[in-house]
């Protein structure tokens, strides 16, 4: 059974051809197999029928030239033998270990129960040849999202054992974790690196990879289906907003909006580490995650001594907050100038604007409060700046997700705004998502 069907559907064809092309995990193993034993399992071909490397032959760097010169007809992974890769119990192990060096994490580790748990569910999983393979050439090569992936297993374990998920859904949620970026192997680290600008391009190639990772998932029986549609859907949000498929609500699957929240929680604790600052960004998201995960994370994180964040200065704030107001002045122009065919060509981008507006009122920062903070000589008050602070960094974050969701929509479905409301919308949104150019954490 497929899922997906990539005829006529232009974000899974290009999947299935990055997939194909993949030189990103081909440099990866063949810089791995320098220092580690690895094999050809069978004689590695091209597609157009070319013998590039014999059965029994050690991989090195020297063949990494030869193998991205051609399609290979079937992925490299499947073609190479390793004696030392991950398997599931060491997985396990690791993944414990790696909680324990998050602060936050730390306490209700204490005891083997949940480790002992762990791995009486997974340490049994026999993962397959290719996917262990995987696993041990991303933790040399990518340490840091290995990371990511072990934390976001060790939340999802913790969330599956409290909301009382059955074994088979544990089991599914766990392996979820540790693929659910498997697709990003095949984007060039560089993309990915927190500091580079995303070009329109290399948007579209990361908006793939939760298709990229389902694909190479699903080609394996050992994986259950709940774990590979998991990893398709990782991303997608109940209001809508999310990727690659805009699903809503109960149309993404329990197994995957636990993943969802488990991963956000996750890049939150990698970025910012445990502080205060995670319960209030939990709740300012919760309509865009599954409320009984939510709970849970929000309650284990209230049960911990969390410290107040480092605070950038107050003048600082107080300019950043001058320029939100701006930003939301300029839009009311600019939506009062839409004829009835713009507001139902670009009804998608109104609403979200407008949902990034509500954050204001949530916060009691609507006009008049800010101009309200902004006549004040000092606020004083630590945890005032460090909200003030949380609701700037959600709307950089939001404006930032918006971008990314106009170039997922015009690349799909185009445009019908005529050119110069189009221009002045572009030219409104840059300037909203320069608010994120200015790093106050």
């Amino acid at each position: 059974m497929r899922l997906l069907d990539v005829s006529n559907n232009e974000i899974a064809q290009l999947a299935v051809d990055t997939l194909a092309e993949n030189k990103q995990f081909v440099r990866a193993v063949t810089s791995y197999a320098d220092d580690h034993e690895i094999l050809a399992s069978e004689d590695i071909y091209a597609q157009n029928g070319m013998k590039l490397i014999p059965h029994g032959t050690r991989i090195s760097k020297k063949f990494y030239d030869r193998l991205v010169a051609h399609k290979l007809l079937k992925p490299i992974e499947q073609s190479l033998a390793i004696s030392d890769a991950l398997d599931a119990r060491k997985l396990v192990e690791l993944t414990h270990a790696e909680a324990h060096r998050v602060p936050s994490l730390a306490p209700m580790l204490e005891n083997r129960e949940l480790l002992d748990k762990m791995q009486g569910l997974l340490g049994d999983i026999q993962l397959p040849a290719p996917l262990a393979l995987k696993l041990s050439v991303i933790r040399v090569d990518q340490p840091d999202f290995f990371q990511h992936c072990l934390i976001t297993a060790m939340l999802s374990m913790v969330l599956a054992v409290r909301a009382n998920l059955s074994r088979g859904e544990i089991r599914a949620l766990a392996l979820a974790s540790i693929f659910h970026d498997l697709g990003e192997t095949c984007i060039a680290p560089d993309i990915l690196a927190p500091q580079h600008k995303i070009t329109e391009a290399e948007y579209r190639h990361l908006y793939t990879h939760p298709i990229t990772g389902y694909l190479m998932l699903h080609e394996f029986s050992e994986i259950p289906e709940e774990t590979a549609i998991a990893v398709l859907q990782h991303h997608e949000r109940l209001d809508g907003s999310g990727y690659p498929y805009r699903l809503p609500g109960e149309q993404i699957s329990k197994i995957s909006r636990f993943l969802a929240v488990a991963e956000f929680c996750s890049s939150l604790l990698q970025r910012y580490g445990a502080d205060k600052r995670i319960q209030l960004k939990l709740w300012l998201n919760r309509s865009r995650y599954d409320k009984h995960a939510m709970e849970i994370l929000f309650k284990l994180f209230a049960d911990t001594d969390c410290p107040l964040p480092k605070l950038p200065e107050e003048a600082v704030l107080m300019s950043r907050l001058t320029r939100i107001g701006k930003i939301f002045e300029d839009w009311k122009v600019i939506r009062e100038s839409f004829s009835a065919a713009d507001v139902d060509a670009i009804s998608y981008f109104i609403k979200r604007v407008n949902s990034l507006q509500m954050l204001l009122l949530e916060f009691g920062f609507d006009k008049a409060r800010i101009d309200e903070i902004l006549s004040l000589s000092s606020v004083g008050d630590p945890e005032i700046s460090m909200e003030t602070n949380i609701l700037i960094e959600e709307l950089a974050r939001g404006f930032k997700d918006l971008y990314g969701e106009v170039q997922r929509k015009v690349a799909i479905y185009g445009s019908t705004l005529e050119p110069s409301v189009r221009a002045r919308v572009h030219e409104w949104l840059m300037s909203a998502c320069s608010l994120a150019d200015d790093k106050v954490q």
